[in-house]
């Protein structure tokens, strides 16, 4: 199993659609939702806008992942927001998502600081459609001296047990292997009922913040979690499967700005094997620059590698080379988005199918 963190996003979303059906059954993600503006009006209690986007989400999970498994983390919505009835958003999104047969088997995301109402939103849905939460807890968690206990009362609250459960241990951003390594370790070696969880992934990413660093040009940047996951594939004798934050930094730096005044560059990253190929490129908005059109070169740049896949790769391989060959444009920021989500996904479930048992 692979189990990529992934922004719900339509970039990312349009990588997911496709995939195909044995990249599909390998990968479980989990899905951060957006924290979607709650606004509602002077004397009210919700913002009709906010219900939509909730149950738009919703829909596009069911869109993309019918049939298939994913986690989905809630928890960045504002905790005060409530949809059309006094509804809890994570009760309106599983309900939309459980209106349709067939439908995604998603399922919740618990963090050691979700708020009683979130939590007994989530017990509800567990109770109703038969689907057991996934913890996502941090190293700082794990080191809570009332961790075990706090989670106990958790799966009380459910009505549920560990093995029914997934559990996520989310280093976050990491920035060096050595260190990282030990800090995976101390935090798995911390985590109550190890042995019980149904599933038990370490999740990291060392994508950098921003590209401030890089010259315009081509770089190979050293996927730090994949050498952190490799050394500690197992813990209290059971496997640890692994997980990513894929083409992202753990926290975007794009988030909280201004899409009017940023000018994000034309870069592009391409995974391949425990490296990713950076095409750093000009801001879009750069005077002199090509904007968008320089990810024509970039596709050219890929197509000419030795690292390239191919086109009968993935959706995404096989788009660098439509573009290659001119036979559609250069796309966007999001096209890229999708290309590199899709192409990272499809090299990580090739590399786990051939890894030996640790």
């Amino acid at each position: 199993m692979y189990r990529p963190l992934l922004r719900w996003k339509r970039g990312e979303q349009t990588a997911l659609t496709n995939l195909v059906a044995g990249h599909k059954d390998a990968t479980k993600p989990l899905l951060n939702i957006m924290p979607h503006a709650f606004n509602p009006p002077p004397g009210g209690d919700t913002d009709g806008a906010f219900d939509q986007r909730i149950g738009q989400d919703a829909d596009r999970l069911n869109s993309a992942w019918t049939g298939y498994e994913a986690a989905v983390d809630l928890g960045d919505i504002d905790p005060d927001a409530r949809c059309s009835g006094g509804i809890h958003p994570v009760r309106r999104f599983f309900e939309q998502i459980y209106s349709v047969t067939p439908s995604a088997v998603a399922r919740p995301v618990l963090r050691l600081t979700s708020d009683d109402d979130y939590l007994a939103a989530v017990a509800s849905v567990c109770a109703d459609y038969g689907v057991g939460p996934v913890f996502r807890l941090t190293p700082d968690d794990l080191a809570e001296i009332d961790v075990t206990d706090t989670l106990a009362a958790m799966l009380s609250a459910c009505r549920i047990v560990p093995a029914v459960c997934g559990f996520v241990v989310d280093l976050g951003y990491i920035s060096s292997t050595g260190r990282s390594i030990i800090t995976a370790r101390g935090a798995l070696a911390a985590v109550p009922f190890a042995s019980d969880w149904s599933s038990l992934t370490l999740v990291s990413g060392s994508f950098p913040e921003n590209l401030a660093g890089f010259a315009v040009g081509t770089h190979i940047v050293e996927r730090h979690e994949w050498s952190v996951w490799l050394a500690n594939r197992s813990v209290s004798g059971r496997v640890v499967t692994y997980g990513d934050y894929a083409t992202i930094h753990p926290l975007p730096v794009e988030e909280g700005l201004d899409p009017r005044t940023m000018n994000p560059t034309a870069s592009v990253r391409y995974t391949f094997e425990d490296t990713w190929i950076l095409l750093r490129g000009q801001g879009t908005r750069t005077r002199g620059s090509q904007g968008f059109t320089q990810f024509y070169g970039h596709a050219d740049t890929i197509v000419n590698m030795p690292q390239y896949r191919g086109a009968t790769f993935s959706f995404g391989d096989a788009k660098i080379m439509r573009i290659h060959q001119r036979a559609e444009n250069q796309g966007n920021l999001e096209t890229w988005i999708t290309i590199g989500a899709n192409h990272h996904i499809a090299e990580i479930v090739g590399q786990l199918s051939i890894l030996p048992s640790p």
